[in-house]
């Protein structure tokens, strides 16, 4: 009987012979592939038709494709397309919105462009990946009458892109292929970026364009010389939307600058090829966009390039950038420093040895045919040192009284160390490069900042900004909520704000601290604060996360957590009659955990499920949204209890929880019980907060409420602007600069909110490696020392290495301790180099001599030098204690080993103690 099982389920998978194909051959085309994307804006994903950083394999492949910055995906010419994602599909492929909306069923009772291409002796198959999770909506083929039982779909759990790819390798390939993707990989429900490594992954594998690897798309036999097979990558619901064309019959590198194109062009296009007779008013009035196919010749090519830091130091490394665009990839970049020396590659290092003015040429070529050539040329001065200079972010950037202020210094250029001195405007005065200061007084205060270098004579450099202190947040938080649940940390509700401070340096998976407010009736069997009003459709909070103090393997969720009864259910051996749901930002280890992110838990009391729906870093404002209807449905498809199931929203949660952490502050503000509709509310982030100048920023607009799909307008300040709900933007200078997102929703009337955050650009810093002067040493003695390095970049690793070291001599590059014990045979002059290199791309590095004079030790002297007896490695602490008698050397030791005895004891009664008073919750019990 399993043997019978297995070969049904073989036979189910295997790809079906196709008939031949009689058909005349296509006009410009005999297959084509369709890949079906989701619900992003043209910029988001392919900028102004050149490319976008956050997608670097599709603007790869725009380079040998043709795509339309104006392409309607909601109509264009005055035709009209509606009903959300299910009206785009349906109208791209019959010509028709045919009245729907999302979540319709079978059967549309109307003709296709699958019917025409039968008729015609054109062959078809779909795809749809992993059981075709949105039905209908995403894959129209099992929407219509005509096609909703063919064999030519496929929607079972084990559709993959190899089944895909499978097809396309068939002797007999259809002439219309058709992939569907989960909305986990069509960036419906994931970032463009990783919906853009998901399409690299089906296109190219681990190859490239130009040989793509086994097993990939294009490097099956449909894309193989002799096929004439176009590739389209198509975007619903946006206006305007994503779209490209690619393949031998289209133009490379084309942008059209149409503004009449839809899905109905894109089925006209289908149609005119094979010579199909149009199915409705709507394609046969649809430019069949005709202008993709031919050639076309590459825009001009265009260089230029920039260096960091941007006035070298001698003896220093600064790194050369080229930023080249227009032309054919790939481009071959050359180097010539003016000193003599070249290079290549589009990123590089290079070291100026004298004090002078050099010019540096960098020139580029493309691939085209002919080949085109660019040149940049920049004069630049090498100096012997930075000037000192210095400025500071503080956190968050909307202080208030009585809350703590967090202020750093980003100090460059100058002689290390600095000393830094703050005035905070007050009264009150502080040193160190990082600060904390709590303001009593709702005022503005100019804070100043003075940075001190080590150099001879000594520079100054002072830094000024206005800090503008608010009075203290009000909020809705009132006496219908509990807060006695924050052991070992503290929590208030203080003009409306629910402000937690949870602080659990211990715990682990298994013992979560927390810091929350609660209402309602638990699992637990708690009722406590004022029950719940009937209705609740979602609950929002908004929030201000203050700051964190993680440790090694910490984990902490900011959350609200939504508690529903259920009629008593299984799930395999486990019985509960309660759900206990979480929408959350999840952080473990210091990184947040990408949002859609789910698990299951099990507290001991109910089924546990969570949903991470958010990212944010300290010093930003953000809201968090519980969906009552997703978080109940969620809770029961993850453990498997069926979807009718009745859940009753009972008790709400709002707080933060974890382990491993000194602390996690967070003001929480304008909860609200949401009864129907949600009104219209964004967040709005910037990842960094503080990054450095050309540093990549990420923007990211999360609205609640209103009415989707949104559109996004980001202005950063700086002259600049973007679209979509996630954009990046590189600031070029330092400064600060108001970012703001407006976000209009569908609804008629439209509404509109605007949301601005401040972004503190900072200036690059070098990296700095510090090497103790000069040494004159005698044989015998001990020479010990450490060098030390800092990188003022944030988040950078740091490698630290020596050569020409002596016979002998030892160097730790963890430590960056150097010991060395010269024998009397290696007098003279030694120079050694140490090199402090990061993992920057490309990497920075910073190399400095040292010389140390190694004399011969005058007769009769010791042998051992004054630090160190006669080992042979090197001594950490030789000079550190004076020479003491055996004797007292003994009373030290016995003291010593009296004072473990006493400290031993001690822990064991402390342990005792603890284990008497140590309880269990297990709610807290969980298995993230």
């Amino acid at each position: 009987m399993l043997a019978l099982i297995m070969i049904i389920g073989i036979v189910t998978l295997a790809v079906p012979a196709l008939p031949q194909a009689h058909a005349a051959a296509g006009t410009n085309f005999d297959n084509v592939v369709i890949v079906a994307m989701e619900n992003q804006n043209y910029a988001s994903v392919m900028g102004t038709g050149t490319g976008s950083s956050s997608a670097p394999f599709i603007a790869s492949l725009l380079t040998q494709s043709s795509t339309i910055p104006s392409y309607h995906g909601y109509g264009a010419a005055g035709r009209s397309i509606n009903g959300c994602s299910a009206g785009c599909y349906t109208a791209l492929i019959s010509g028709s919105d045919q009245g729907i909306s999302d979540g319709y069923s079978c059967c549309i009772n109307a003709p296709t462009l699958m019917d025409r291409m039968g008729t015609g002796g054109l062959t078809w198959q779909a795809y749809c990946e992993s059981g075709c999770p949105r039905g209908n909506d995403h894959f129209p083929f099992t929407g219509f009458t005509s096609t909703s039982n063919s064999p030519n779909i496929f929607t079972s759990g084990s559709v993959s892109t190899a089944n895909f790819v499978t097809a396309a390798n068939s002797a007999n390939p259809p002439n219309l292929l058709w992939f569907t993707p989960t909305d986990s990989h069509n960036m419906h429900d994931n970032s463009v970026q990783t919906g853009d490594s998901y399409l690299r992954s089906l296109l190219v594998g681990t190859g490239t364009l130009s040989s793509p690897s086994s097993g990939s798309l294009l490097a099956s036999s449909l894309f193989q010389p002799g096929h004439r097979t176009m590739l389209l990558l198509w975007w619903d619901e946006y206006d305007p939307a994503p779209i490209l064309f690619y393949g031998t019959m289209v133009k490379q590198a084309f942008i059209s600058s149409s503004n009449g194109y839809d899905e109905f062009s894109v089925l006209h296009l289908l149609e005119n090829n094979w010579a199909l007779p149009t199915l409705t008013s709507n394609d046969a009035a649809a430019s069949p966009m005709s202008e993709i196919y031919g050639t076309s010749t590459p825009p001009p090519l265009t260089t230029s390039f920039a260096l960091s830091p941007s006035t070298p130091i001698v003896n220093l490394p600064v790194t050369l950038t080229a930023t080249t665009t227009g032309g054919a990839s790939p481009y071959t970049i050359s180097w010539n420093f003016g000193d003599g020396t070249t290079g290549s590659g589009a990123s590089l290092t290079h070291t100026f040895t004298s004090l002078q003015s050099y010019t540096v040429t960098e020139t580029a070529t493309d691939s085209s045919t002919p080949k085109q050539t660019a040149t940049s040329t920049q004069t630049i001065a090498v100096v012997t040192s930075m000037p000192l200079s210095t400025s500071f972010t503080f956190l968050p950037p909307n202080p208030t009284v009585n809350s703590p202020v967090s202020f750093t210094s980003v100090t460059t250029g100058g002689t290390l160390p600095y000393t830094i001195n703050w005035n905070f405007g007050d009264g009150a005065t502080a040193t160190g490069a990082t600060a904390t200061h709590t303001y009593t007084t709702a005022q503005s205060f100019t804070v100043s900042e003075t940075a001190t270098d080590s150099s001879s004579p000594k520079q100054t450099a002072t830094t000024t900004r206005n800090v503008v202190v608010s009075s203290s947040l009000t909020g809705t938080f009132d006496s219908t909520w509990f807060i006695n649940n924050c052991p070992g940390g503290t929590e208030t509700i203080t003009n409306g704000v629910l402000q937690t401070r949870q602080s659990t340096p211990g715990g682990g998976s298994n013992s979560y601290g927390y810091c929350t407010a609660q209402r309602g009736t638990f699992p637990w069997h708690s009722t406590v604060g004022t029950a719940l009003p009937p209705g609740i459709t979602s609950v929002t909070a908004s929030f201000n996360f203050l700051s964190r103090s993680l440790l090694s393997g910490s984990r902490y969720h900011l959350y609200i957590a939504l508690y529903y009864q259920i009629p008593s259910s299984s799930s395999g051996s486990t019985t509960y009659s309660w759900l206990d749901t979480q929408s959350r930002v999840e952080n473990i280890d210091g990184s947040d955990s990408p949002i859609g992110s789910t698990a299951t838990y099990d507290p001991g009391d109910s089924f546990g499920w969570d949903i991470v729906t958010l990212q944010v870093d300290p010093g930003q404002s953000a809201i968090l949204t519980a969906d009552t209807a997703q978080l109940c449905q969620g809770d029961l498809a993850a453990w498997g209890l069926p979807t009718n199931t009745q859940c009753t929203l009972m008790g709400i949660e709002i707080g933060t929880e974890g382990y491993t952490l000194n602390s996690v502050n967070v003001d929480w503000y304008n909860v609200n019980l949401n009864v129907g509709a949600i009104p219209l509310s964004t967040s709005f982030t910037a990842s960094p907060r503080t990054p450095s100048v050309n540093v990549p920023v990420t923007f990211t607009a999360t609205p609640v409420g209103g009415t989707s799909p949104y559109t996004y307008t980001i202005r950063f300040g700086d002259g600049g602007s973007g679209t979509g709900t996630t954009t990046t933007h590189a600031y070029s200078a330092v400064g600060s600069f108001t970012a703001t997102v407006t976000v209009t929703d569908s609804a008629s009337p439209r509404a509109s909110i605007s949301v601005s955050i401040t972004v503190d650009v900072q200036a690059l810093g070098p990296l700095t490696l510090t090497v103790p002067g000069n040494r004159t040493a005698t044989t015998g003695s001990w020479i010990n020392f450490t060098v030390t390095t800092a990188d003022l970049n944030p988040g950078r690793t740091i490698t630290l290495s020596a050569t020409q070291l002596p016979a002998g001599a030892t160097f730790d590059p963890s430590t960056g301790v150097f010991s060395w014990k010269p024998s009397s045979s290696q007098t003279g002059y030694y120079t050694i180099t140490f090199t402090a290199t990061d993992d920057s791309t490309p990497p920075s590095s910073n190399t400095r001599n040292m010389g140390i004079q190694v004399n011969q030790a005058a007769p009769g002297g010791s042998s051992g030098g004054g630090s160190g007896g006669s080992s042979n490695g090197g001594c950490l602490l030789c000079g550190t204690f004076p020479a003491l008698a055996t004797s007292t050397w003994l009373l030290l030791t016995g003291g010593l080993l009296g004072f473990i005895s006493s400290l031993a004891l001690l822990t064991i009664k402390a342990r005792a103690n603890l284990a008497h008073t140590k309880r269990r919750l297990n709610r807290l019990t969980r298995e993230d």
